[in-house]
């Protein structure tokens, strides 16, 4: 049977391996300790953020038959969230998602979706690969130095700038992939003992240093303590993602204590994170990348517009590529 090696198990590289499993012996290889790319949580007990991806929603009919059975399980629901859009500190308008096209999150946190389609693959955590080398077949090489060989083709499903420092730059797409771009962003987080009095569940902020609000502990199926996200904006990000945290961390809680009209603080738990890869710049259009002679190919959320379905979409259509042209 084929081999492949996927670098990365984020919602691509593992949406890839379920709809290839069937004609290939699939390994994916992950940096991190557990599965999930920017669909993390991140938890400090008894605080759960969902630190990256905050939520997702539903477009194709190709992304709702593979999340419906998520839905069955209940492993994802419907956040019917009271949303508010904020022009800094002021209301300037108001939805309810239950009123609207469904969002989903993961349940209990965001974490468990990549969590449950992984169950049954092949996967080496804690195993960041720094090297791909060519000979009969693809050998790939991890930072401890532990080679992993006799693959036939290596997909790689991470940021591009990530995929560009590992594929040769033969790859026929490597100059398209090396130069595009990515934003970063910062992730606040902030647990409380006691509820906080914000009357909205979510909200997108505009002409502030933060764009986003939401309290993690009013989606579906969390516990009671108080936990609130609030991301950055990506121009603060872009000028900031090197400085010193704990300053950045501070300038974030005073920003968003000033959009809310709270004092937070007071904060029980206190972090912050930084996605130096976090939303991708828009494309024209859509690509792929897939080529058949050099056996290597690359997916990610950043190749259909950076949302979550996007993610989805870059491998459901790299599958069908791998069916049509290879299988």
């Amino acid at each position: 049977m084929v081999k492949i090696a996927i670098i990365g198990s984020g919602l691509a590289g593992i949406s890839t391996a379920l709809l290839l499993k069937d004609k290939a012996e699939i390994t994916l290889f992950e940096k991190a300790r557990g599965v999930s790319g920017r669909m993390s949580t991140r938890m400090a007990n008894p605080y759960l953020f969902d630190h990256g991806a905050q939520y997702f929603t539903v477009r194709t009919d190709a992304f709702r038959s593979f999340m419906h059975p998520l839905l069955e399980a209940g492993v994802i629901a419907r956040w019917n969230a009271n949303y508010v859009e904020l022009e800094r500190n002021k209301i300037i308008k108001c939805k309810d998602w239950e009123k609207e096209d469904p969002r989903y999150v993961g349940v209990p946190r965001m974490n468990s979706i990549n969590k449950y389609l992984a169950r049954d693959l092949k996967i080496k955590l804690n195993t960041k690969i720094t090297k791909l080398e060519k000979g009969a077949s693809w050998s790939l090489i991890d930072e401890e130095g532990n080679t992993f060989s006799e693959f036939d083709w290596v997909i790689t499903a991470i940021p591009p700038l990530q995929a560009a420092e590992l594929l040769p730059d033969s790859f026929e797409y490597y100059e398209d992939i090396k130069n595009i771009e990515m934003y970063p962003s910062f992730s606040l987080m902030l647990g409380f003992e006691k509820e906080v009095n914000i009357n909205f569940d979510a909200a997108k902020i505009i002409n502030s240093d933060i764009s986003w609000v939401s309290i993690d502990s009013r989606k579906p199926f969390r516990n009671n303590y108080f936990a609130l996200i609030a991301q950055s904006s990506a121009e603060y990000a872009a000028k900031n993602i090197r400085a010193d945290k704990t300053h950045v961390m501070e300038y974030l809680i005073q920003e968003t204590s000033y959009v809310l009209g709270q004092n937070l603080k007071n904060a029980g738990y206190k972090n912050i994170h930084g996605w130096l890869y976090a939303n991708a710049v828009k494309q024209e259009k859509n690509v792929d990348f897939f080529n058949i002679d050099e056996k290597l190919a690359v997916c990610g959320d950043w190749c259909y517009g950076g949302r979550v379905e996007g993610a989805f979409l870059s491998a459901y259509n790299l599958a069908k590529i791998f069916k049509e042209n290879y299988f």
